[in-house]
């Protein structure tokens, strides 16, 4: 195995440079990846101020899509506990009041001091409605009166879609133009 330039500051714990590098380090790692909490437990780190061990709290992640559990924790930071007590708990102070349902992503995100560090971010869910349905429907329209009757069937959703504005408009001003002549 390699030697990377960078590296973590406590192997025990997953780090920025972990995350950056995981493909190349064979673990199972990505430079971002959706994952949910599993579990958290006191874990033994090296404060630099103290120059001692101390007691942190290391929290275990489990892959959303798969369910496995990543092969190292992630040490919970004030960061990283902002984001959980935020995100997660409802602006608790407490990690048990965490939804442990809930996704959410890390990422190595760049420092200056340690290359990269573990950041947390919020997880937002792809887009479930398309076009595809909605296009069909309007260009079975055959007059503007039709137009407007379709278009108003079409969930909030699907009226807001781009493409879906754009052949309404398309249609309305060809049946205009029709009507016209």
């Amino acid at each position: 195995m390699k030697t990377p330039f960078r590296k973590n500051l406590d192997t025990r714990y997953i780090s920025g440079e972990d995350l950056k590098n995981g493909i190349e380090l064979g673990k199972g790692l990505k430079p971002e990846m959706i994952v949910t909490l599993a579990k958290w437990e006191d874990a033994p780190a090296f404060d630099q101020k103290k120059q001692a061990e101390v007691d942190k709290t290391a929290i275990w992640l489990k892959e959303y899509q798969t369910g496995k559990m990543l092969y190292k924790p992630c040490l919970l930071g004030v960061n990283r506990a902002s984001f959980l007590s935020k995100e997660l708990a409802n602006g608790s102070m407490f990690i048990d009041d965490c939804d442990f349902t809930k996704p959410f992503v890390i990422y190595a995100q760049s420092d200056r001091r340690h290359g990269h560090v573990v950041a947390f971010k919020k997880y937002f869910a792809p887009a479930t409605v398309t076009d595809t349905n909605a296009l069909a429907i309007l260009d079975k329209s055959e007059n503007l009166e039709d137009l407007r009757v379709k278009y108003q069937s079409l969930s909030k959703a699907e009226q807001a879609l781009p493409t879906v504005v754009a052949k309404k408009d398309q249609l309305k001003t060809k049946f205009e133009n029709d009507s016209k002549v």
